[in-house]
């Protein structure tokens, strides 16, 4: 009898001591909860520089997970530069998201094409990704005339073309007054150059602003992704595509994308599987 109570006791201690854990550890998840609730709070009201100073600094420290959400908050409020896009993209890089790492790459390469790092970042990120894909040649003239565009930034283009056109303004004030026939006629020709030159950098700037809007580039942000000959699941498959490959969207029929590579393949991808650059 005396065994039978002290068992008794024994599992009534037993059901207390597990009820009053379970009572810890729901108040301590519930305290967990509202410290994140209120980190999250804390960080939507913080200013935008703090924010950005915040995100460097976690960098610097290895702190990548949170140097990202502090990156990450900056641009859900709307901002968009090179260095934002270029520092997201080496958090990703450094985290070991191929993918994300290389489509931030790409729009910061958008937002200012002549920056070197951004350039050899986004081509050592290429080197871990699995297909390789060899571009098609294309006709040299083309090629000069993209890399002397991509020299400089649109903006620096911009202010370019700003000063061969007051050249151009003062050259024909000096072929209307100038002191000789000689400097007059020198400056008629001075001013139809520069008003060449002020033409085409201006075309070097529109052309690179009309890359930039356009929504005709993604990356496949898949592990594994299937390219199928028709619009739909039962699509005869062509081949398979791997995380960070670039491709050119052609077309669109609902959940799925026509997209180009750059070795010419063409085939449906679904569109949940890529993301616009």
């Amino acid at each position: 009898m005396k065994r039978i109570y002290t068992l008794f006791i024994v599992n009534i201690l037993s059901v207390v001591l597990l009820f009053g854990q379970a009572e810890s550890q729901e108040a301590e998840n519930s305290s967990l909860l509202t410290e994140v609730k209120t980190d999250a709070a804390q960080l939507a009201g913080m200013p935008s520089q703090e924010l950005w100073d915040l995100a460097n600094e976690s960098f610097t420290q290895g702190k990548y997970g949170s140097s990202l959400e502090y990156y990450g908050e900056i641009e859900k409020r709307g901002y968009a530069s090179w260095p934002l896009f270029y520092n997201i993209a080496n958090s990703h890089f450094k985290l070991g998201n191929r993918g994300k790492s290389i489509l931030y790459y790409e729009r910061a390469l958008r937002l200012n094409p002549s920056e070197s790092d951004i350039q050899n970042n986004l081509r050592h990120a290429k080197q871990f990704t699995v297909d390789k894909i060899e571009e098609l040649p294309e006709f040299i003239l083309k090629t000069w005339i993209r890399d002397i565009n991509y020299k400089l930034s649109s903006d620096t283009w911009v202010t370019i073309s700003l000063v061969m056109f007051v050249l151009v303004a003062l050259l024909l004030m000096n072929f209307r007054y100038g002191p000789s026939p000689r400097a007059r006629k020198l400056s008629f020709f001075a001013s139809m150059l520069s008003l060449l030159i002020g033409v085409g950098v201006t075309l070097f700037a529109w052309n690179q602003r009309n890359a930039y809007n356009k929504e005709d580039e993604a990356i496949i942000m898949m592990p594994v992704s299937t390219v199928r000959s028709s619009p739909d699941m039962s699509g005869t498959t062509l081949f398979i595509l791997h995380e960070g490959t670039k491709a050119t969207i052609i077309e669109g029929f609902g959940k799925w994308r026509r997209i180009e590579l750059a070795d010419g393949r063409q085939g449906w991808i679904a569109y949940e599987d890529i993301e616009l650059i």
